[in-house]
């Protein structure tokens, strides 16, 4: 059993066990090592995580623009959540709903079928079409 003298009164700071339990002999950890081979994970990881935020961001934006252009749209109706109605543009450049399919409308400019959800935010649920 080792003696600590008033110089080495932190055990845990000897580079030596203490006890007869402990191991013969301790190395010093490499951090460099560990750090070089633990960077790129922690690097991926977080690249990862940045890469889903902007895509999510990208995708809330894109859903405001929707809604944005929806609820700007005439509407001659009270709409019923999950049914589905149909945008159109006039020439003029406005925009209004429709419970008439395009293939049955004797105007053009078709933009999309949407859905207003529970939260009362529009869906598009088909291709865009310009």
């Amino acid at each position: 059993m080792v003696i600590l003298t008033d110089e080495h009164k932190n055990p845990n700071a000897l580079t030596y066990g203490t006890t007869p339990s402990t191991p013969a002999s301790l190395k010093p950890v490499e951090i460099d090592k560990w750090k070089a081979d633990v960077s790129p994970t922690f690097k991926h990881y977080y690249t990862e995580r940045y890469n889903e935020l902007v895509r999510q961001f990208q995708e809330l934006v894109s859903d405001y623009d929707i809604n944005q252009m929806c609820y700007e749209a005439s509407i001659g109706f009270k709409p019923i959540m999950g049914q589905s109605y149909h945008l159109y543009e006039k020439p003029n450049g406005t925009r209004f709903f429709s419970l008439v399919p395009p293939q049955s409308a004797f105007w053009g400019g078709y933009v999309g079928m949407f859905k207003l959800n529970a939260q009362y935010a529009w869906e598009r649920h088909d291709d865009p079409r310009t």
